[in-house]
């Protein structure tokens, strides 16, 4: 097998409620705040669309899938062929790193990001350099700064996971205009949909400005449509014409496809469930603890503390299941009674900890 792989671990997904409950012996209802879905779900229409598709369950999907291309590319203002589809964001990853990245190459990221850039790189033998968050935010002129003549992708997930931090669309074009222009830079906005601030990218009008600029989404976070895999990139029309030789056979199912098309067309139903995200941020930006929390652009927030593993126990004894990293822990957003419960929780953590 490949040496590279004593490096890596399979993905952890952490332990089920049912696990949890066994392990600390906890009686009452444990809430999952662990993995940034969208409890609200998908649209209605969504659920409506695969119940009139489950009965050509036996064909092989479409392979370009059409109809959704369709959609999207109107939505988007770009052209069907600047888009390429995956099962899910992680899959996108997976055939980009294959795609480019030869050993020795480089790439250059954070070293506080979503881990799959860095895995996919090291199974590819690439060699992985990263830089620290400046105050939770990417620091892209100590990126600037590592870049080499090996250097082949640069990733920047902006809004960033785990901090919820953004870049503004200045800082962004200005480093772009910097990178070497057969460099190309990936900016995954797994979370856009639900950023708020005024100065967010506009990464579509980078897009047609730099051709070395990927742009990156997803459907399961803000359109709830995690368990149907399913993301993309937009790209220039090149870069995607080996994407598809290195892409699978049919990697988007059917039901995926449609789900993804009924979501995109309900804008209203997606406008709705990222103004109550707003509405339950705002609640922890502006709670007694608000110093331990990074503004946030995303549907969770990122709670810095000296003592991670001692919060989330802390949290898991009364009922919520969070994701620890090594200085803070990462809460998704619940319904409004689930944080309302939450901010009380980390209200008295505060109160009884010097963390």
């Amino acid at each position: 097998m490949k040496q590279q792989l004593s490096e890596l671990q399979a993905y952890q997904p952490g332990l089920s409620p049912r696990q949890l409950k066994e392990k600390y012996g906890i009686d009452g209802e444990m809430v999952k705040l662990a993995s940034n879905e969208n409890l609200y779900g998908p649209s209605p229409k969504v659920k409506e669309a695969i119940k009139n598709n489950l009965d050509e369950l036996f064909y092989y999907p479409e392979v370009k899938q059409f109809e959704v291309k369709e959609t999207l590319s109107t939505f988007l203002n770009v052209k069907k062929e600047q888009i390429f589809f995956g099962s899910g964001l992680d899959e996108v990853i997976m055939i980009i790193s294959r795609t480019v990245l030869e050993p020795g190459d480089e790439i250059l990221t954070s070293d506080m990001t979503f881990g799959q850039y860095k895995h996919h790189a090291i199974i590819e033998s690439a060699q992985v350099k990263t830089t620290p968050l400046k105050d939770g935010y990417f620091d892209l002129d100590a990126m600037y700064e590592q870049i080499t003549d090996k250097t082949k992708l640069i990733w920047i997930c902006n809004p960033n996971n785990p901090t919820g931090t953004y870049l503004s669309h200045d800082a962004i074009e200005s480093f772009i205009k910097k990178v070497p222009d057969d460099i190309i830079v990936l900016i995954d906005e797994a979370y856009i949909e639900f950023a708020v601030a005024d100065d967010i990218p506009n990464s579509l009008e980078l897009l047609s400005k730099y051709n070395q600029v990927v742009v990156l989404r997803t459907l399961s976070k803000a359109y709830g449509l995690a368990s149907q895999r399913i993301g993309y990139a937009i790209a220039n029309e090149s870069l995607l014409d080996q994407l598809d030789i290195v892409r699978l056979p049919f990697n988007v199912t059917s039901l995926s496809a449609v789900a993804a098309d009924a979501a995109i067309k309900d804008q209203t139903y997606l406008k709705e469930m990222t103004q109550k995200n707003r509405q339950e941020i705002e609640k922890f930006l502006n709670a007694s603890f608000k110093e331990h929390i990074y503004d946030s652009q995303t549907n969770f927030i990122y709670v810095n503390t000296e003592e991670p593993q001692v919060l989330y126990d802390y949290l898991i004894k009364e009922g919520f299941i969070t994701r620890p990293f090594p200085n803070g822990v990462r809460i998704t957003m619940g319904f409004s009674e689930h944080n309302d419960k939450m901010l009380k929780v980390l209200e008295t953590f505060f109160e009884t900890h010097n963390s």
